[in-house]
């Protein structure tokens, strides 16, 4: 049977070598599976499904203890319905709580797996009807169901993203989506089984998701699970998991990587075998050469191999990757000149002229064309010329859900007979290696010429020490003025002390954009990102505009 017949369920065999294993903050095995107890536990919660919703209905797996999120998933797919991956659960009216709300509205969610105690609010608010985690493993749990018989091209997942411009959408995936994506990446990863996937990324992220349970899958790999809450208070136990294993694979976003370099400071001893490290991937927000410098430098005397960042790009609308490097091969680094970059020509200029490195994301994975269209045209350009990056292949999702006209515009271009996602990035190719510039929505424009947001928010973050790891949002308003949004620093209340942030701001957004701006300082927390931790700046415009988030602080103040 060839992959893309193949379903997720034709894999959880005996003879598969894959193995799950979540560990706690001390970094003890406390829940874990094989391919077997997995395939019959996930069953067992299946019949459990089918008593409450029938084949083709929606139901919410939020995050759960230990490992009954692979359960919870498996079950769902395996009782012919769909699973919609949703962070926790919120326990008071908040604008969380309405976004679920929003989610559950748009999907028509039958099922949420959870505790009752979890899920209380949304059960109450929603009148959606709860299933216990626990019944795959109780003693008196239902006898395990056969997996409904699916098309592998039938849609097994909505993974919902607010992107970084726009409102919630629920990506349409299918099991052939998520097993030729994950195939491809494995195989461009050399992930094998004897490989050790170390993860702490959220369930409802998309490389979360992908990385924690469908690539060991594929992969016959074993995944050792973090939790997020236990990563996100002590980062350091992420490079504790990964110590004296021989062969370890891990991918995080840019800001895990400084939560560890800051982490490292504060830390008064600490040691750890980092040379099994082969592979560790940095994705899902915009990578920094700056991060992956310090942190090499920092981890070399841990062992860390000179060889082991990889850079990638990838997005929901194509299942999770898109490109990546193998093992060993280095990142390219370029320096352009940024106007000549804004105006849609790449120029390199000598990298000790101090302008800002754009780091390389990766050749395509095999399956995935990948070209730069003309933003506003059907055009495809050619190699070292700026424009909107497409993708077809197979790892595509059909589109979102309920919404046809979106979908049309996002999966439906035509070009040379093949159909092009537009994944609205700003981007141009070089020796066939992917390098990305900005959202093409969130670019400024002054003077007739485009600047990059990305270029003003990298250096207040490199030039502004207090704001190292901060979320930084520049975006522009209707009048022409940039805003640089910040979250200030806990230590940083006083008047005087945010308007000395403001200053400094300006000062290093100075460098990348010409015209007028105005620095200002949120409490953490106010500006809004998606689930998988990307900036929406354009929601963070127009929540400024309407009163919904107030400012610390404002430099210089409007007249």
């Amino acid at each position: 049977m060839t992959a893309e017949k193949k379903t997720l369920y034709d894999y959880l065999t005996e003879d598969n070598t894959v193995r799950y294993e979540a560990i706690d903050s001390e970094n003890t095995v406390v829940d874990e599976l094989t391919s077997q107890t997995l395939r019959e536990q996930s069953l067992r919660l299946a019949a459990a499904l089918r008593k409450v919703a029938q084949p083709g209905d929606r139901v919410i797996i939020p995050p759960l203890e230990g490992l009954d999120f692979e359960r919870a998933f498996f079950a769902t797919i395996g009782a012919g319905m769909i699973a919609v991956p949703l962070p926790k659960m919120p326990q008071v009216a908040s604008n969380k709580l309405r976004r679920v709300e929003s989610v559950l509205g748009d999907c028509d969610a039958k099922v949420i797996i959870s505790s009752d105690e979890e899920a209380s609010l949304v059960m109450e608010k929603t009148g959606i009807v709860n299933v216990d985690p626990a019944l795959a493993r109780a003693d008196d749990a239902e006898e395990p169901m056969e997996p409904v018989e699916r098309d592998p091209d039938e849609i097994v997942l909505l993974q919902y993203t607010s992107g970084s411009t726009g409102d919630p959408k629920g990506v349409e995936i299918s099991q052939a989506n998520l097993i030729i994506n994950q195939q491809e990446m494995g195989a461009r990863c050399e992930v094998k089984p004897t490989t050790d996937i170390v993860c702490w990324l959220p369930s409802y992220h998309d490389m979360g998701l992908c990385s924690m349970v469908i690539l060991p899958l594929l992969t016959g790999a074993r995944v050792v699970k973090i939790p997020t809450g236990d990563f996100i208070r002590r980062p350091l136990l992420w490079l504790e998991a990964m110590s004296g294993r021989e062969d370890v694979w891990s991918a995080a976003p840019d800001f895990a990587y400084r939560n560890c370099l800051q982490a490292l400071q504060r830390a008064s001893s600490f040691s750890v075998d980092l040379s099994g490290w082969r592979f560790a991937g940095n994705a899902s927000e915009p990578v920094r050469e700056s991060t992956m410098r310090n942190f090499e430098k920092a981890m070399a005397p841990f062992g860390f191999p000179s060889t082991a960042f990889h850079p990638g790009y990838g997005l929901a609308e194509s299942t999770v990757c898109v490109s990546v490097n193998p093992p060993d091969t280095g990142r390219t680094v370029l320096y352009c000149d940024p106007e000549k970059l804004a105006q849609g020509s790449v120029v390199e200029v000598d990298p000790s002229s101090d302008k800002a490195p754009i780091v390389g994301c990766g050749r395509p994975i095999p399956d995935s064309d990948v070209v730069i269209m003309d933003p506003d045209k059907d055009v495809i350009l050619g190699e070292n010329q700026v424009g909107e990056l497409c993708v077809a292949g197979r790892s595509n999702a059909r589109g979102y859900w309920k919404k046809p006209e979106l979908s049309q515009q996002t999966f439906g271009t035509r070009v040379n007979g093949r159909s092009y996602l537009r994944t609205g990035d700003i981007a141009f190719i070089r020796e066939g290696e992917i390098f990305i510039c900005s959202r093409k929505k969130d670019l400024i424009i002054f003077g007739g010429e485009n600047y990059f947001p990305s270029d003003v928010e990298g250096d207040v973050s490199e030039r502004v020490p207090e704001l190292s790891r901060a979320v930084i949002a520049a975006f522009q308003e209707s009048n022409g003025d940039v805003i640089v949004a910040f979250e200030s620093p806990a230590d940083a209340e006083e008047e005087e002390e945010l308007e000395r942030l403001c200053r400094e701001v300006i000062r290093a957004a100075s460098r990348s954009y010409p015209g007028k701006l105005h620095a200002v300082a949120l409490r953490r927390g106010l500006i809004p990102r998606t689930t998988s931790g990307k900036v929406q700046r354009s929601r963070c415009r127009d929540m400024l505009a309407d009163g919904s988030i107030t400012p610390s602080c404002m430099w210089p103040e409007r007249k």
